[in-house]
């Protein structure tokens, strides 16, 4: 049997919402993984970013290659070498849009590495916003419902049934 119309449309919508959702999730995490709105000592932290419906737990310990970065470092103070490798993007798997999604860090010290403010910027100023914006407001789709209007009574229209539609 063939979907009528109006579950033709919902199904659109929901496919176009859980690709908005997923699109989002992705681009958040990748977004976090930047020096801009991460801190960076090695990159591990920033390389550390995961989703998933449960929230994250933070007991990742430094590894390699960045356990050779931070002995390098503590060799050299003067050393400036990271490496930013995100280890859990892209998200492992599509995350349904009526489910919450948490978005955390898994390197065990990031409550420390979260002290200087970067990632909570991120998170609440204007950026993040603009991004949930672009993500659902930018592709929304513009649908119009159509009725019947009546009898046209000049001109072309004299006599013709015609249709008006109204947006929503």
């Amino acid at each position: 049997m063939a979907k009528s119309v109006s579950e033709q449309i919902k199904s659109e919508v929901e496919a176009h919402l859980q690709q908005s959702y997923n699109r989002l999730i992705a681009t958040i995490m990748r977004r976090l993984a930047t020096k801009k709105r991460s801190p960076v000592y090695t990159g591990f932290f920033a390389s550390s970013w995961k989703a998933d419906t449960s929230p994250i737990k933070a007991e990742d310990e430094l590894q390699e290659p960045w356990l050779g970065l931070s002995k390098a470092k503590w060799i050299d103070p003067q050393n400036k070498s990271y490496k930013i490798d995100p280890r859990f993007y892209p998200p492992s798997k599509n995350y349904n849009y009526k489910r919450r999604v948490y978005i955390g860090n898994t390197a065990k010290y990031s409550i420390y590495a979260l002290e200087g403010g970067k990632v909570q910027q991120f998170v609440q100023g204007p950026e993040m916003k603009q991004l949930v914006e672009e993500a659902f407001n930018e592709r929304t789709p513009r649908i119009s419902v159509g009725g019947r209007q009546g009898v046209g009574t000049f001109g072309k229209m004299a006599g013709k049934i015609y249709t008006g539609y109204t947006e929503l």
